[in-house]
Parts: structure tokens; C-alpha cells; sequence
């Protein structure tokens, strides 16, 4: 009981200070008022300046000597000035409301030799400092709440179409794409494939920071099938230059206004003029070093606030990215209020292709966004934000007609972009087209699709495990042209070794397509493996045991069936629940044994259980990319938590065990600025009732080559088991931090990746009651069982080698030392 307390306690404290550092400050006006009287009359004194000390933000006193100045700007010290009289410089609080009263004093000095020096820092260096020290008071964050209007226009276009290209014999067969090419700046030819238009309006609001976004008018021409249209509005595609990271293709780029920014750029002052009726100086910023995660471009800077009126930047040469053979971004700012400024437009243009020198074709991803009709500071309820979803979407938002978008359009599409649908559906009527669509389908899925059915699985064809020894499977499954509420599946195996037919049936419902609610049906007869990773491929999957470690010798033969729901119930809150009855029948090594009341071993031929499961999970403001059926979480930069408890009730379907889980799991995945990423998380757990051991924790190995994110990869299968347990994990990817320091070998863009894994557990006796532990199981006996590793990724782009090092429980002549690779598409 005393390591169930450590461990209930450890979470709570780490939530707590995690909440702690969700609170930050924010930025308040400064008002001040007063009057001036002279010190030897006391008359009121008009027009004497008063101005908020090294800024241009000040006003004059009227003729009865009072005064009123209010600024976001304001310095720590009000400064007072009038010819023939004394400087009078009065300290005040920043962000408070005050009077202050000033008596001036006539002056009366004798002049002193006067020096002239060179500056002490260059004034481009003092131009930055001046942004950086007014950036908090800039950035539109810091009002209580701002509401706008918001139009994006995102476009793909295939690019890198030489001369040749017409005379491409796959192009001759798609003849029809060469009337709608179009011309770049440049002369080269471009094809538009993809058009999205999303209208909506946009809410923010602080204290408690909140924000929502109302889909007006949404529409994506060009793809198929992709819902994509929640993450084509404000809400995910948002630079905001103020940060001093941008996270960008998951990369965290050095922002050219953050307070260490002069580490990685040299910036220069060279130019000023008029942009728009605003004073404004260009300092031009390019990076200190080649393959540093920075931008080379300039930004236009008001004299007077220090806000940035214009920026454009394009990533540094030689960055360490994949894929992206240029990035650019502009944005404009206009200040809507007085001291407010906010974004108006933006362009980005990012240019995709496998290498720089690629003959493959790449893309262009372009985005034009415009924001209008802002309104500052207006008062917003809780209960407005309090919805299911970040994002909504008005009733028939994406079935506007063009009557719509020609009212609702800030900016004119050229013949190309209006043409793409029309482009789309004369290719889909060729069977060429067809035929490159399935087959990209197939290799992304395993499956190729038949009219309103989909056969696969490509990836679990033909398989190898010492039971079967050889394994051939078949699945079969309903298309979204059969329903895009229900889904029908099923897949079939049989192995000649041990001459059986393995078989699996699923049923898939989504009952509240407005807010997911995913009914799940199944049942399978088939092998599986304990303790096998849930992110590990089954053992029906081709490459399971082709890179395999060590034998496959405690496999489990399980018969299951269940249902489960999935239900969104808030917009970052997930709700699960399920019951599901098992069959397990032991194969190799892995056989039940229990004690019998004589004394003596006996076998159990197998063991029958029937659990149900509620598990909740919450991230603030997570989002998904979802599809009719499936969906892949967005990258969450918030704290994931959950909490499961699972229960097997003894009697029901001949169920022959009582017993109740409980396990609360917590992950993070965060920025760190120029450290780059880092993912770490914990998880603690405690079975309450006797089992036998498969049905307690059996702790996630991994027998094979290929690393496992969620593993640990030097341990066996059913090598630890408790009942009790923690164990924490913390993984940094660093990027090209050190490797980009390296001359010649920062061409390679190779990326260094570390992590560490730790676990404690015990397991009682009192479950050997009910089944022996066997001899195989090792128990932790107070010592962790610990893992460490050091890897690089980006190796050829794709592929990621660790050095894995067991520091713990290891057996004698056991290599603790242990090589794992995997395949990782990333940026």
C-alpha cells in the first residue's frame, strides 16, 4: 500500500505543476492623469509634454494644466518637459490606473563641455531590442478578447513539369490535363489539383483562455473523402509572429523577434519610409549559420509602438528538413484600434518535392488568407465558448452555392482554380487515372478497392510463426461507397501447421456522425501474443516475425467477442466503454498450472474471463483528422490524460474470475524552442482481486528488430508481470541541434533522438491461488528494470537506428546492448 500511495501522489503533483505553468500574465493599459503647476506661482502650467520615458507615446497638458495619457506602451517612468524649465521624470506602476501631480521647477544651469561619442551598440541591434521589449504588448493576445472575419484559400499544384511532360506516354493517356496547366512567375508550368475555400468567423478570448471558430462556408475540390475542412480555417493554420518559436512542419523554427533571436540572426537597419500613413523602419534579418532553424527576410517596424507592420521570411539554406525545398510567408498588420494591431492578410507558399534536384514531380501548397471586420475587447459569456467542438459549422456550410462565395470572396480566382473540379471529373472517367488512385490507396491501406467493397490485406498475405509455420489470410471489407455510417469486415487465415482456420468478423457503427459516437462490434478466433505492444503489427501481419529477436514460444490461442462505444462527449473529452468475454488456450511455453487441493500440479486447459471497461480521456483542445470510419489524432501540444477501470465478473458467459483494474495514464508532447521536441509520460496502475497471471499487467516487450514506440525494446514477452506498477518515459528529439555543427556531415541532415524507459512493479502471491506465475516471469524484487537509448533518424529521410542499453535484470551472458530500427516519415 505504501508504493500505491507514492504512486497516486507522483501524478497529482505532476498535474499540479503542470496547471501552474498554464498560468501566465497578461497585458493591461496604463492610465495615468494629473495636473501641472509651476513652483514658484503654482499656476496651472499648459502644454507641457508628458511622455512615457524612451517611447514616442505622449500628450500635452490642455490650458488649465490637466492631463490624461493611457497607453499599452508605457514605460516605468513618466517624463515632463517644458522650455526654461527643469526635466521632471516620475516613477509609476505599470498596468495601473493613477494620479500624479507634477510641480516644475524653473531652470537655471551653467553649461558644461559637451562630448560626443559613437554609439554603444549598432542601431539596428537597439531597433530589435526596442520590438522585442514591446512584443508582449503587440501580440494580439494580450487583449481580452478580439473577434473577426476570416476567408483562406489553400491550393496544391503539381509542380516541377518540365518540357517533357507532354511527351510523358502515362501523360498522353491523360490528355486532358494539359489544358488546364498554368504558367509560374519563373516560366515554369504548374497543374492546380486541389482547391479549398473556408469563410468563417473567429472568437478569442482570455481569462480563461478560450477560442472558437464558426465555419460559415466550407469546400474542397479536387480530393476525395478527405475530411479535412475543420483544419482549413484560422484555428491550424496560424503563424503568429510574436512567438518565439514557429512550429512549423513540426520543426520549432527561431522566431526573428525572440528575446535570443540575436544568437542566431545579424540584423540590419536599411531603410526608412511611408507604409500606408505610418512612419516605419525595414530591418532586414538573415541567420548566423547555415542549417539553424531560422528564416532569411525583412520586416517593416512602426516607429512609434514598435509593432511589425510587414514581415516576409523565407527558411534559411541548407535547414534541416525533409521535403520542403522552400518555405515563404508574408503577413501585413494594420492598427484596427488605437495601440491594437492586428493581422489583416497572408501568404504562404511552400515547395514540395523527395530532393531539390528531384525529377519527380513535387507540389506547391499555397495559402492567401484574409482578415477583416475586427471588434476588440467585447464582452463574451463562458457559456459561448462552452461548445461541443473548437470548431462548428453553421447548418448547410458545405453546400454553399456560388452565390456564396462570389458575395463572400475577398479575392478573384483565376480560370485554373475554378476549373479544377471540372479538371478532376474528366480524369476520374479515365481508366489510367483509376487504376494510379487504387493503387496509391492500396499501398496506404492494404486494401483495393471493388466498387462498395475493398479486398486486402496485402500486408497480411503470407506470414511465419512456429505454430502455423506457414499462414495465409484474406480480408474483405465494405467501401465508403457501400455506407459512410456503417462498416462491414471481415478476414479469414488458416495455418498449416497446426491445421486450423483462423477467422474475425467486425461491425462498425457511427450512431452520431455530428459528434463522434463509434459502436463497435467483433468477434475473432486466432493468435495473438500477450504483452505484445498495441501499436506492434498482429501475428497475422507478413513482417511480424521476419525480423524477429527470439522465438515466438509463448503464444495464446483466443477466442473473443465484444462491443464497445466511442463517444466525443465535449470537444476534447473521449469516453469509452466496453464489454468484451475471452478464451485463452495456452500454446508452447506459455501453459497454465495451478495447485490442486492434494498438493499436486495440475494443467488448466484454459481460462474464460468477461471484463468491461469505462475509460476516459481528455486533452485540452485536442483535434482530430477525421474520416468516415477512422481518424488520426492531431499532434496535441497539451497534456493527455486518462483514466481506465476494467472489472471481470466471475459468472456471466462462464466467466471464472473476480477482479478490477485500475490505471491512469498521462502524456505530453512539447516544444522546447532550439531543443527541439520532447515526449514524455507516466503510467500507474493497481489490480484489485486475485487472477491468474495473463489477465494481470503484462508488461509491453518487443521481440524483434523493429523499434516500438510504446515498448521496451530489450525486453521479452511475458518477461515482467505485476499488479502494481509505475513506470515513466521521456524522449527528445533534438534534431539537427548537434549534427548541423558537424561540417560535412550536416549534409546528411541527420537528426539525433534519445530515450529513457523505467518501470517498477510487483505481483502478490495471491493470485498463484488461481494460476502458478511461471518460471519465465521475473520478478522486479524493489530493483527497476531500466532502458536507455541513443539514435539518429532522418537517415536516408526515412529510416531511424537506436542503440538500445538494458541497464537492468539482465541474465548471465545476456548482451545488454541491443540495435532497433524503424521507418519514420516526418518532416
Amino acid at each position: 500500500m505504501k508504493l500505491l500511495k507514492i504512486l497516486l501522489v507522483k501524478p497529482f503533483i505532476t498535474i499540479v505543476f503542470f496547471f501552474c505553468l498554464s498560468c501566465v500574465g497578461h497585458t493591461q493599459t496604463t492610465l495615468v492623469s494629473g495636473k501641472v503647476t509651476d513652483a514658484l506661482s503654482g499656476t496651472p502650467m499648459p502644454f507641457v509634454k508628458v511622455q512615457f520615458l524612451d517611447t514616442k507615446i505622449g500628450t500635452f497638458t490642455d490650458s488649465l494644466g490637466n492631463y490624461s495619457i493611457e497607453s499599452y506602451y508605457a514605460s516605468d517612468t513618466l517624463q515632463f518637459t517644458f522650455s526654461g524649465y527643469l526635466r521632471e521624470r516620475i516613477f509609476i506602476q505599470k498596468g495601473k490606473t493613477q494620479t500624479v501631480n507634477v510641480v516644475m521647477k524653473v531652470l537655471s544651469v551653467d553649461l558644461e563641455e559637451i562630448v560626443i561619442k559613437a554609439p554603444d551598440e549598432l542601431p539596428s541591434v537597439r531597433l530589435h531590442k526596442r520590438v522585442v521589449a514591446n512584443k508582449d504588448i503587440n501580440n494580439k493576445e494580450k487583449l481580452e478578447s478580439f473577434q473577426y472575419e476570416s476567408y483562406n484559400k489553400i491550393q496544391f499544384d503539381l509542380n516541377n513539369i518540365s518540357e517533357k511532360f507532354s511527351k510523358n506516354g502515362l501523360v498522353k493517356r491523360l490528355d486532358v490535363i494539359m489544358n488546364y496547366l498554368d504558367t509560374a512567375e519563373n516560366g515554369k508550368s504548374y497543374l492546380p489539383v486541389l482547391l479549398s475555400e473556408t469563410k468563417s468567423n473567429y472568437y478569442f478570448k482570455n481569462h480563461p483562455k478560450q477560442k472558437k471558430e464558426v465555419i460559415k462556408g466550407t469546400r474542397v475540390t479536387g480530393i476525395e473523402h478527405l475530411q479535412i475542412n475543420q483544419f482549413l480555417g484560422d484555428m491550424y493554420l496560424d503563424i503568429n509572429v510574436y512567438d518565439n518559436v514557429y512550429s512549423i512542419f513540426y520543426k520549432s523554427f527561431i522566431s526573428p523577434v525572440a528575446p535570443y533571436a540575436r544568437n542566431y540572426y545579424k540584423f540590419y537597419l536599411d531603410d526608412s519610409t511611408f507604409i500606408d500613413k505610418y512612419w516605419c523602419y525595414k530591418l532586414r534579418f538573415v541567420p548566423k549559420r547555415t542549417g539553424d532553424l531560422t528564416f532569411s527576410g525583412e520586416m517593416w517596424i512602426h516607429d512609434t509602438t514598435y509593432a511589425i507592420k510587414q514581415i516576409s521570411a523565407t527558411i534559411s539554406p541548407d535547414v534541416n528538413l525533409n521535403y520542403i525545398q522552400d518555405f515563404y510567408f508574408e503577413q501585413r498588420f494594420e492598427q484596427v484600434e488605437k495601440e491594437v494591431w492586428m493581422m489583416v492578410k497572408e501568404d504562404i507558399i511552400a515547395d514540395v518535392k523527395l530532393t531539390e534536384n528531384s525529377k519527380l514531380y513535387g507540389f506547391f501548397a499555397r495559402k492567401t488568407g484574409v482578415r477583416r471586420n475586427y471588434k476588440i475587447n467585447q464582452e463574451y459569456p463562458n457559456e459561448f465558448f462552452m461548445n461541443d467542438n473548437t470548431v462548428e459549422f453553421e447548418e448547410g456550410a458545405k453546400n454553399r452555392d456560388e452565390n456564396f462565395w462570389q458575395e463572400e470572396r475577398p479575392i478573384v480566382l483565376n480560370l485554373q482554380e475554378k476549373e479544377i473540379q471540372q479538371m478532376i471529373d474528366s480524369l476520374n472517367e479515365q481508366p489510367m487515372f483509376k487504376f494510379m488512385k487504387g493503387a496509391l490507396y492500396m499501398a496506404t491501406t492494404g486494401y483495393w478497392k471493388v466498387k462498395k467493397l475493398e479486398i486486402g490485406d496485402i500486408y497480411s498475405l503470407v506470414s511465419v510463426n512456429p505454430v502455423e509455420r506457414l499462414r495465409l489470410g484474406f480480408a474483405l471489407r465494405t467501401s465508403n461507397n457501400f455506407s459512410k455510417r456503417i462498416e462491414l469486415g471481415g478476414r479469414v487465415a488458416y495455418g498449416f501447421l497446426d491445421d486450423k482456420l483462423k477467422y474475425g468478423a467486425k461491425i462498425r457503427y457511427n450512431i452520431t456522425p455530428k459528434k463522434r459516437g463509434m459502436l463497435t462490434i467483433y468477434y475473432s478466433y486466432n493468435i495473438e501474443q500477450i504483452g505484445q505492444s498495441s501499436s506492434a503489427l498482429s501475428m497475422g501481419n507478413t513482417f511480424t516475425t521476419v525480423l524477429s529477436t527470439a522465438a515466438f514460444d509463448k503464444l495464446t490461442f483466443v477466442t473473443k467477442g465484444g462491443l464497445s462505444l466511442e463517444k466525443d462527449i465535449k470537444k476534447d473529452f473521449i469516453l469509452f466503454t466496453g464489454a468484451e468475454w475471452r478464451e485463452l488456450l495456452p500454446l508452447g511455453l506459455a501453459n497454465y498450472r495451478n495447485v490442486n487441493a492434494n498438493g499436486d500440479t495440475t494443467s488448466i486447459s484454459s481460462i474464460r474471463t468477461t471484463e468491461f471497461t469505462v475509460r476516459m480521456r481528455w486533452a485540452k483542445d485536442e483535434e482530430f483528422l477525421s474520416g468516415y470510419f477512422d481518424r488520426s489524432r492531431v499532434t496535441c501540444t497539451n497534456p493527455i490524460l486518462s483514466l481506465q477501470f476494467m472489472a471481470g465478473v466471475k459468472g456471466i458467459l462462464g466467466s471464472q474470475y473476480n477482479y478490477q483494474k485500475l490505471e491512469f495514464q498521462f502524456e505530453h508532447y512539447r516544444q522546447i524552442g532550439g531543443l527541439g521536441w520532447i515526449y514524455y509520460g507516466s503510467t500507474l496502475g493497481y489490480i484489485f482481486g486475485d487472477a491468474p497471471y495473463p489477465l494481470l499487467k503484462v508488461h509491453e516487450g518487443n521481440q524483434s528488430y523493429y523499434r516500438m514506440y510504446s515498448a521496451y525494446n530489450k525486453m521479452n514477452f511475458i518477461e515482467f508481470v505485476s499488479d502494481k506498477y509505475v513506470s515513466a518515459f521521456v524522449e527528445n528529439k533534438w534534431g539537427g541541434l548537434f549534427f548541423d555543427r558537424i561540417p560535412y556531415v550536416k549534409k546528411l541532415k541527420l537528426r539525433l533522438v534519445t530515450d529513457a524507459r523505467i518501470l517498477l512493479g510487483s505481483i502478490s502471491q495471491r493470485h498463484e491461488s488461481e494460476m502458478l506465475i511461471p518460471t519465465f516471469v521475473k520478478r522486479f524484487n524493489g530493483i527497476p528494470y531500466a532502458e536507455v537509448s541513443v539514435g539518429i533518424e532522418n537517415i536516408l529521410k526515412v529510416i531511424r537506428i537506436d542503440l538500445v542499453w538494458r541497464a537492468t535484470h539482465l541474465d548471465p551472458g545476456m548482451n545488454p546492448f541491443g540495435v532497433r530500427g524503424s521507418l519514420v516519415f516526418n518532416f
